[in-house]
C-alpha cells in the first residue's frame, strides 16, 4: 500500500472548527524517502524516514510513516527490526486501513522470524477486520499467500494448500501460488525454466551434489520446470540444504514453500 500524505486543513466537525496541527518540518525527507522506497532502496528510505520522525515528534503522521519504516526493513529482510517499527506505530493508536496494514506487515514479520503463532494470530485479526478497511491495506491474495506459508511452517499442510488454492491464478501472486501448489514437504528449488531442456540440465548438474534432485512442471497461465531437492520433513532441514547448494554454486537455491 502507497503512503499518501494529505495536507491538513481546517475541518468542520460537529459544528466545530478544528484547527490543523503544526506544519510538519523537513517534508524534504519524506518526500525523498517515499521516492527511495517506490525503487526498492528500502535502507536509504528508512533513513529519511527517520530523519523527518526525528524532526517531527508530535506530527499525526507518525504512525504511518512508522509504517512505511517497518516495511523498509522487511524489504530488507530485517524482520526484528521491521517489528519494532510496527510496535511504535501500534503504540500510537492508529485507526482504519493504517491500523490494519500494520496489523497485517506486523504477522509477515512474525512469520519471516518464525514465530508462526504470532504471525497466525496477526493474520486471523487482519482477516477479521472491517472489509472496507481490508480492500485499503492490503491484498486478499496477499493475506490469504501469508497464511498459507505460516501454516506450513507450522505443519500444517491440509490448511496451508487450502488457503493457497484459494489464491487468485492470475494475480500478482500467481507464480508463487503455483509452484507451492500441491507440495505437502519443503523442497530446496535451484532453477526454473520455461524450456524443458535447460530443466533437464540443471537436474543434471544437481544430482552430482544430491541423491535428491528432481524436475517438477509446474502449471499455470506460463507454465514452467521446477528444478529442485528434496523433500524435507522439517524447513530447518531444507533451510540448511539451502545454504550448502549455494555454497556449491547454486546462488538461486531457496526453500519452498
Amino acid at each position: 500500500m502507497r503512503l499518501r500524505f494529505v495536507p491538513w486543513g481546517i475541518a468542520l466537525l460537529a459544528g466545530c472548527i478544528v484547527a490543523p496541527p503544526p506544519e510538519s518540518r523537513n517534508r524534504q525527507a519524506l518526500e525523498k524517502a517515499e521516492e527511495l522506497f517506490l525503487l526498492e532502496q528500502y535502507k536509504q528510505a528508512a533513513g529519511h524516514y527517520e530523519i523527518f520522525l526525528s524532526e517531527n515528534p508530535d506530527s499525526p503522521e507518525r504512525a504511518a510513516v512508522y509504517l512505511q519504516v517497518g516495511k523498509c526493513r522487511l524489504g530488507s529482510v530485517s524482520p526484528e527490526t521491521a517489528l519494532g517499527s510496527f510496535d511504535q506505530a501500534l503504540a500510537l493508536n492508529p485507526q482504519g486501513p493504517l491500523r490494519w496494514e500494520i496489523v497485517f506487515r506486523a504477522g509477515v514479520a512474525h512469520r519471516l522470524q518464525g514465530n508462526v503463532s504470532a504471525a497466525l494470530e496477526a493474520f486471523r485479526a487482519a482477516a477479521a477486520a472491517p472489509s472496507a478497511h481490508r480492500g485499503r491495506a492490503f491484498l486478499d491474495d496477499e493475506l490469504r499467500y501469508e497464511t498459507a506459508m505460516a501454516l506450513f511452517r507450522a505443519g500444517d499442510w491440509k490448511a496451508g494448500q487450502a488457503e493457497l488454492a484459494a489464491v487468485s491464478p492470475r494475480g500478482p501472486f500467481a507464480s508463487k501460488r503455483q509452484v507451492r501448489l500441491g507440495l505437502a514437504a519443503y523442497a530446496v528449488q535451484v532453477g526454473a525454466f520455461t524450456d524443458e531442456t535447460l530443466a533437464r540440465t540443471q537436474e543434471a548438474r544437481l544430482k552430482a551434489f544430491v541423491r535428491n534432485g528432481s524436475v517438477r512442471a509446474v502449471a499455470g497461465e506460463r507454465p514452467f520446470w521446477s528444478v529442485s531437492a528434496g523433500p524435507f520433513p522439517r524447513w530447518e532441514d531444507a533451510q540448511r540444504e539451502a545454504d550448502r547448494l549455494r555454497g556449491k554454486g547454486f546462488t538461486d537455491a531457496f526453500v519452498v514453500p
